[in-house]
């Protein structure tokens, strides 16, 4: 990693408890039907359109793992750190995962399967 720089990674091999995560919202996510997975700056999750960003930052510590699900609702849940309507009937929800509990959490579950659901629309 070049001094000075924090771009987004995918690549979570050097942060265990960020894969684990990672690893564990993989799993749930792919579990849900047919899913297209890429993996860039970002692990992005797609049916029809994307609706799941996964990702880190370089200089972030072990155990954070970032992510954005996209619904065409705004979905209150003391959980979420951020909602952005990104254009019309679009809402990213963006998550902190900072724990097992919170990766395995019902209400994430459920945020992941509703965007699912969104984007094989």
């Amino acid at each position: 990693m070049a001094q000075g720089t924090n771009k987004m990674i995918s690549d979570f091999t050097g942060k265990p408890a960020t894969q684990s995560y990672a690893s564990e919202i993989e799993a749930f996510t792919t579990g849900l039907g047919p899913v297209d997975v890429e993996r860039k700056a970002q692990v992005s999750f797609r049916v029809k359109r994307k609706f799941l960003w996964l990702w880190a930052y370089e200089q972030t510590v072990d155990g954070t793992l970032y992510l954005n699900v996209t619904l065409d609702r705004r979905v209150e849940e003391p959980d979420v750190h951020n909602i952005t309507q990104i254009s019309t009937n679009r809402w990213n929800h963006h998550v902190e995962v900072k724990s097992q509990s919170i990766a395995t959490s019902d209400w994430l579950q459920a945020l992941i399967r509703e965007g699912y659901e969104f984007a094989s629309r």
